[in-house]
């Protein structure tokens, strides 16, 4: 078992003829890496169009994927993620009930799926300091008076979805996340039960992987450094998704990674095998998939804020004056997707 089964793999996963692999199901999974541009938000989109009874929940104070759901997002509206966590760190403040929206009702493309969104919010930006501030005041309270009261606070966004998944009768959850760890994503890893991870065929994306790797099992990061002995929730990772893939063009490669991705591939693996006990199986090759680049499919999927599931080869858009089309390659994208999708739900 080694880094050529995941390459084998591949194949199958592009001719949709690829078996599951067994992996252990969770709820709530949070899409992250400390690093921007590298597919959270277009992952999030497209797993949550292919699940159903779904809470999508937008941590990222861009609010890109709250866009995606609803075109109107910007106007400022809804009651959204920060209005739900503020009573938590300043007390006093009543808590909301029912924030989330049928993402349906905003996004045609939905209208068929029992799927929910909480929208981000740009005052996510000043969430860290808030946090810290609503930490630091747990510190003259007697001892178990602080421990519940960092358990309040730390797992707040969970109580939170807890809460809107039952009360909107759901039973998944994906958290897309910020590029950077404090304030909304931390408390987005306290709230998962495990991580998705999308990393770029890139140097930068891997020097990401590897501080979010560090910030799990460091002691003394801003992740851990807060949580009581007793109650080390700390994530799994339930997969790596290696995006922006690109493919050898030999004559019978059957869909082989081309030399660049080949490098990425194992260099992350690399990474996992020294860390099999944060996987939920501890075999790294059961963790790592590859994800095509998008290129026209994408940019099409964006500005119409339609999952790729549902584009057509041939199809085409004019985006910034410049004709864009779908090719051949967005039926493998398809397959790609659903496969990372089995393997979470």
């Amino acid at each position: 078992m080694s880094l050529e089964t995941i390459i084998y793999r591949q194949f199958d996963i592009a001719n949709n003829n690829a078996v599951e692999i067994e992996l252990p199901k969770y709820k709530i999974y949070a899409m992250c890496n400390l690093r921007g541009g590298i597919g959270k938000t277009t992952l999030s989109f497209n797993l949550s169009y292919l699940a159903d009874d779904l809470l999508a929940v937008d941590t990222c104070p861009q609010g890109n994927l709250s866009y995606f759901y609803d075109k109107d997002y910007y106007a400022g509206n809804q009651t959204n993620v920060k209005d739900m966590l503020l009573p938590y760190l300043v007390p006093g403040l009543g808590k909301a009930t029912r924030v989330a929206s049928f993402i349906g009702a905003t996004n045609e493309y939905f209208s068929d799926k029992n799927n929910f969104y909480i929208p981000s919010s740009e005052e996510l930006y000043l969430l860290p300091s808030q946090l810290i501030t609503a930490i630091n005041q747990t510190a003259g309270l007697q001892q178990s008076q602080k421990q519940l009261a960092l358990k309040s606070i730390l797992y707040s966004l969970e109580t939170e979805i807890k809460r809107e998944l039952s009360e909107n009768s759901l039973d998944k959850c994906i958290i897309d996340t910020s590029p950077f760890f404090a304030g909304a994503t931390q408390l987005a890893w306290y709230a998962a039960d495990a991580l998705v991870i999308p990393v770029r065929t890139d140097q930068q994306s891997i020097k990401s992987l590897e501080l979010l790797i560090n910030i799990l099992t460091n002691p003394q990061s801003e992740f851990r450094k807060y949580l009581p002995e007793n109650d080390m929730n700390v994530p799994k990772i339930q997969m790596v998704v290696l995006t922006h893939c690109g493919w050898s063009t030999v004559a019978g490669a059957r869909n082989e990674p081309n030399q660049q991705t080949k490098l990425y591939l194992k260099k992350v693996y690399d990474i996992l095998s020294k860390n099999r006990t944060l996987l939920s199986t501890r075999n790294p090759e059961n963790h790592l998939f590859m994800l095509d680049d998008f290129l026209g499919s994408g940019r099409i999927s964006s500005f119409e804020s339609k999952p790729m599931e549902l584009l057509k080869e041939g199809e085409t858009k004019v985006i910034d004056r410049l004709r864009v089309s779908v090719n051949k390659s967005v039926d493998k994208c398809k397959n790609q997707l659903k496969f990372i999708s089995n393997q979470l739900w």
